[in-house]
């Protein structure tokens, strides 16, 4: 049976990268350095590999020589701009409404994460488990998440809140800044984050008095839900790199090699065979819907030496890259 790899909207980043602009930090170079789009704010159409979204995340701190950058960054989320807890805030009427409305609509998009909301007497938790644990303690998008969480907690449950009844685990408390507040923090892996809380709270009225409708929005891009749609979009960004080996591809993609290797040969394919072709597909468009030379469009995807390009796009075409773009056109 055949899984979807940990992909996440590129568009997660905006906060971070708009808040390095707001203290006048170019991001462009980290997301070039990372292989990502240049543009600011990114693209809520692109989804790319879960290991990006947290090196950004990480990188953006040390750019910032903050390290309470993703908790200052979550705290301080405008919760009336942020996707899926607006979704879930059209229709929850309760607390525990909006908080399972909103693991729901997270799915949306991330397929790195799986948000979920238990209950246990008195207590009641509200989180997420990495589907893939990254290389390094992610303690700046735990941090995020817990500002986030504490932010989204605060707001809804109004004059009920009470500090000491919360518990937050995450990645790094290092990565927390020192407060006034009575919450307690916990020191978790690298799986998720959490918070415990009131089970009582989950009754309470939501008041979404703050949160904006809307209305007549062109539905965005779907998460990719195939392996191979996934594959490709965790992918995109890097065909540019002449060593996009097999190997590298499946670090890049978050998941182990050998069983993404024998899921792909389940549906007659390889890794090497789908770079291949997203490369093949890449130049082609390019030289068909742009006027880039040949040497600029080979390094695109991948090749130093145009030559060595010109002889595998033939063999991928049956045409030279000049002959395709004659006849294409």
């Amino acid at each position: 049976m055949t899984s979807n790899l940990p992909l996440i909207r590129l568009s997660a980043i905006n906060p971070f990268l708009l808040e390095l602009r707001r203290r006048r930090i170019d991001p462009r170079p980290m997301l070039k350095d990372l292989a990502l789009p240049t543009d600011v704010p990114a693209s809520q159409d692109l989804f790319v590999a879960s290991n990006s979204v947290y090196e950004v995340i990480q990188k953006s701190a040390v750019l910032a020589a903050d390290p309470y950058l993703g908790h200052a960054v979550g705290s301080e989320l405008d919760l009336s701009d942020w996707d899926p807890i607006i979704a879930a805030a059209e229709s929850a009427r309760t607390v525990g409404e909006l908080l399972t409305m909103f693991a729901v609509n997270a799915a949306d998009h991330s397929t790195a994460t799986n948000f979920y909301i238990t209950t246990e007497g008195e207590r009641s938790t509200f989180g997420f488990d990495r589907v893939v644990k990254p290389a390094f303690r992610p303690g700046q998008i735990d941090a995020f998440y817990m500002g986030l969480m504490l932010r989204l907690l605060r707001h809804a449950t109004r004059d009920q809140w009470e500090p000491s009844n919360v518990l937050f685990t995450v990645a790094d408390p290092h990565c927390i800044p020192p407060n006034n507040d009575t919450y307690r923090i916990a020191k978790g892996g690298r799986s998720g984050v959490r918070v415990r809380f009131p089970t009582q709270w989950l009754f309470k009225t939501f008041d979404k008095s703050q949160f904006k409708t809307r209305l007549n929005e062109e539905p965005s891009v779907e998460m990719p839900r195939s392996l191979l749609d996934s594959l490709r979009s965790a992918l995109g960004p890097h065909l540019h790199e002449g060593n996009l080996t097999a190997d590298k591809a499946a670090k890049i993609c978050g998941h182990d090699r050998r069983r993404l290797s024998r899921e792909l040969r389940e549906m007659g394919t390889t890794l090497s065979k789908e770079i291949t072709k997203l490369r093949a597909e890449r130049a082609s468009r390019k030289l068909v819907d742009t006027d880039h030379p040949v040497a600029d469009i080979a390094e695109a995807v991948g090749f130093t030496d145009p030559t060595v390009f010109s002889r595998a796009f033939k063999n991928w075409t049956g045409q030279s890259p000049q002959q395709f773009r004659k006849s294409h056109r």
